[in-house]
């Protein structure tokens, strides 16, 4: 039977935002027995992509409020029921499921390196297990666009950034792209529900459209100055820049915010721009450019006459990495439930090894403050015992027993990269194609404690 495929589902949870093969594992382990064992499971990345030197954690504050509403209601049982996806022993597990778990992670804005936990979920095997594809899907996300963010303000030396990618995505990804790319350090937004949602400064300017839609430029121009104000920012390449330029001060009487140039030889056409403003009289108007626009080709842009950036495509799809490359591991098991004693356990197939056992992160920082190792520790005992100033703790559980506390808000993270990114030196941020800019050291178990 064909399914209509414009019927809408009605629940409101977040359960099924995830794979088949969470559900049949859990089947599997319900009827086994186990699935009340309780669990660690880590979320780590093997690599940096594209060989950069750090990359920026992002989105774990959309994953709590999702957490809440991850249960079965009537609805996603009778699909899971119809589908024959589990047996009726996982329903009935299912049909009283509520997360009580544990999470510790890394704070968004924070920089990672590779093989660092960002995320511990400490619940039961089923709990913990059927969080994955929800927790992967919004982390790898997030962090990617973050992560392309933050280059691409960098290759911007101060200058203003404005991210403007809604329409190259899913809209419901264009907000929570507009989201990670603000805490990467993108000034605004184009994207009006991501401003509502999130609080996150936006704007915009005009499209070619608009200027077609009149008989002329110059009249487009006018009604603009007329009805958005004379000073806003005006699209002059829809035919000629400099007779836009030129009908776009006229228009505004001198008094424009500025000009955006969205094609064509960008160092030339912003060089010609500001001469030509600045002799007919708007040396105030500041000069914008767009169009495909990565950290590469803005750093190329970096000492042109140009005040502001609007990155759109590249942006909001990573600059090259869509995918932060996370991925979500079990570590360690119940050995019994009368000796609380958990045992470690690792993958270990070539070239996708984990190394079992729940982990601590720290960051070990030169006497400047600059990073110069990232720190996992399989001892709690050492950490308490022998560390002294020289690290910064990295984890803070924000999670216990499936109940979370006020959320820090998105100007919170933003204002944490701007802190952290500190720690990495200057000449090697925008770096690609090598080593992660600190080493990552396990410091292993004392074997007064095995």
């Amino acid at each position: 039977m064909i399914k209509d495929m414009n019927m809408q589902p009605n629940s409101k949870s977040y359960a099924l935002q995830t794979d088949r093969y969470e559900f049949t594992m859990l089947d599997a382990l319900v009827q086994a027995g186990r699935a009340e064992k309780r669990s660690v499971f880590e979320v780590f990345s093997r690599d940096l992509p594209n060989g950069r030197p750090f990359g920026v954690f992002a989105g774990i504050n959309r994953i709590l409020p999702k957490i809440d509403h991850f249960s079965f209601d009537d609805e996603i049982l009778r699909f899971l029921k119809e589908e024959k996806i589990v047996s009726k022993d996982t329903l009935d597990y299912l049909s009283s499921f509520r997360f009580n778990g544990d999470v510790t992670s890394y704070q968004e804005g924070e920089i990672y390196f590779p093989n660092s936990p960002v995320v511990t979920v400490e619940a039961t095997l089923g709990e913990a297990l059927l969080l994955e594809t929800l927790i992967l899907s919004t982390i790898n996300f997030d962090s990617a666009i973050a992560s392309a963010a933050v280059r691409i303000v960098l290759a911007a030396k101060g200058k203003f950034v404005m991210e403007a990618g809604s329409r190259r995505v899913d809209p419901e990804a264009a907000v929570n792209a507009a989201r990670a790319a603000y805490i990467g350090g993108a000034h605004v937004t184009s994207n009006l529900e991501a401003g509502r949602k999130w609080g996150i400064p936006t704007a915009g300017t005009a499209s070619h459209a608009f200027t077609l839609s009149f008989p002329s430029e110059l009249e487009a121009f006018e009604n603009q100055s007329k009805y958005l104000s004379e000073n806003s920012i005006f699209l002059v390449d829809t035919y000629d820049i400099e007779t836009g330029i030129r009908n776009a001060v006229k228009a505004s009487n001198s008094k424009l915010k500025g000009i955006r140039i969205d094609s064509g030889d960008l160092v030339a056409a912003s060089k010609t721009a500001r001469k030509l403003l600045d002799e007919l009289g708007a040396p105030q108007a500041q000069i914008m450019v767009s169009g495909d626009l990565d950290e590469f080709k803005i750093l190329d842009l970096s000492q042109a006459p140009i005040d502001a950036f609007e990155s759109g495509h590249k942006l909001v799809t990573g600059s090259g990495a869509a995918s932060a490359g996370f991925v979500y591991k079990l570590v360690a098991t119940e050995s019994h439930p009368k000796t609380e004693k958990m045992v470690p356990v690792e993958k270990k197939s070539e070239g996708k090894r984990s190394l079992g056992g729940k982990k601590i992160a720290k960051r070990k920082l030169r006497f400047d403050g600059i990073a110069i190792e990232e720190s996992i520790f399989l001892d709690q005992s050492v950490v308490q015992n022998t560390l002294g100033n020289a690290y910064r703790d990295l984890q803070s559980q924000i999670m216990r027993s499936g109940e979370y506390d006020d959320l820090l808000t998105v100007d919170d993270a933003r204002n944490h990269l701007i802190k952290t990114i500190s720690e990495i030196p200057d000449e090697i941020r925008l770096r690609v194609n090598d080593e992660p800019a600190v080493p990552t050291t396990v410091y292993p178990m004392s074997p007064h404690n095995d």
